[in-house]
């Protein structure tokens, strides 16, 4: 199928399933969790299937008893919250490695009715929508984490020939199977908008008990994909979109546990919070006609980037935003093994003032920090030990 690729979190996911009982693979309603699931076991039982929710819901102890065949999937475990506490009991008498695979779309601990949080019987892995290499099926990238080590590499470093379109096709496309590969764009927009209203006006409430209409749900949602990457206090949300301030806080943890954004923290003495949307053809349907190319540089950058890191488990890592009230910003950074790393996209051939500005104040914050200026075009350029300009294909493909 068209559709189909390997997955960067499969080995992780192997690797999980051999040291726990119960593994989580957590993440956006069609990233793909069932399909990976299917290529590691057959053994599947959906909880979107009435038959099965009220065979779980009658006796969940007793169908986790009955199976034989391990690993064994249970897809879209929010749909019965009394099969967690069963569960904890079914590990407390069979602790072997590998017992049953757990998937949803909503971040189970978001779900009040979910009261039991398996703490230390369960691994909980992330799957994220594709990245560019990711469709391409080519090897996960390391370039980020290079970076976090040395520059030095950077001048050496061949990068991709340029591919036209690259930044906008993904943009329009995102990283969900099933909706990439889409060609034709009404039909694409027809299954994302399809998809919005599932979980906006479906698995929301789950989560979430209110009786805020479709349309300004999507109107906050709208809002959020406009102002991705921008510093953002909930009143500033609050007075754009009418909602109130004590619906919106509400709001903003449920679309976090559905997967639709995710919040980034800010550092460097604003008191802000930054939000992305989880996958960026979602956002690009939302946005519009829109084009700003360093807005769209920037969310591309996030969407790719983050796959190096989120999908290696053995690496301690965050992101965030450096901003300081002086008006310096560098729009991504990752603190990857305690070493920071600022990502400043820039549209020019050289970074202006303002952008060597924000990577000194950068650096004077974390002094054994790196910056990475990334550009559309042209050969890497190491311009100090601890500052380099890379195009590009470098940082999301890796180098030659």
């Amino acid at each position: 199928m068209p559709h189909l690729r390997p997955r960067y979190l499969e080995s992780a996911l192997k690797k999980s399933l051999k040291f726990s009982p119960l593994v989580g693979l957590v993440g956006h309603r069609q990233v793909g969790k069932t399909t990976l699931g299917n290529q590691i076991t057959p053994n599947y039982f959906s909880m979107d299937l009435r038959t099965t929710l009220d065979r779980v819901s009658l006796d969940p102890l007793g169908f986790l008893e009955s199976q034989d065949r391990f690993p064994t999937i249970l897809d879209e475990c929010q749909q019965a919250p009394d099969l967690f506490p069963a569960l904890k009991e079914y590990v407390r008498r069979n602790p072997q490695p590998g017992r049953f695979l757990l998937t949803g779309s909503v971040r189970f601990t978001s779900r009040k009715a979910i009261r039991e949080s398996l703490t230390g019987r369960i691994i909980n892995l992330e799957l994220y929508p594709m990245s560019v290499s990711e469709i391409k099926e080519l090897e996960n990238p390391n370039s980020l984490i290079r970076l976090s080590h040395a520059l030095d590499w950077v001048k050496k470093a061949k990068p991709p020939r340029f591919q036209p379109g690259l930044i906008s096709e993904y943009l329009e496309r995102g990283g969900l199977p099933g909706i990439f590969a889409i060609r034709d764009s009404t039909l694409r927009h027809q299954k994302i908008s399809t998809q919005l209203e599932t979980i906006l006006d479906r698995d929301l409430r789950l989560l979430l008990d209110t009786s805020l209409s479709f349309s300004t749900l999507r109107n906050v949602l709208r809002y959020l994909a406009t102002h991705q990457g921008d510093a953002l206090k909930v009143t500033q949300i609050a007075r754009a979109t009418r909602v109130s301030r004590p619906t919106l806080q509400k709001l903003l943890l449920a679309f976090e546990g559905l997967f639709l954004i995710r919040p980034m923290a800010v550092e460097g003495g604003t008191a802000s919070k930054i939000y992305f949307l989880e996958d960026q053809a979602e956002a690009s349907l939302l946005i519009g006609p829109r084009r700003d190319p360093l807005f769209d540089l920037t969310r591309f950058l996030y969407a790719n980037l983050r796959i190096q890191i989120c999908t290696r488990p053995e690496i301690q890592s965050e992101s965030f935003r450096f901003e300081t009230r002086g008006g310096s910003l560098v729009p991504l950074a990752y603190r990857i093994d305690g070493k920071e790393i600022g990502i400043i996209p820039v549209l020019e051939q050289s970074p202006n003032k303002s952008a060597f500005a924000s990577a000194l104040s950068f650096l004077k914050k974390y002094p054994h920090g790196r910056i990475a200026f990334i550009r559309l075009r042209g050969q890497n350029e190491l311009l100090a030990k601890n500052m380099a300009i890379l195009s590009v294909e470098t940082i999301i493909f890796g180098a030659l």
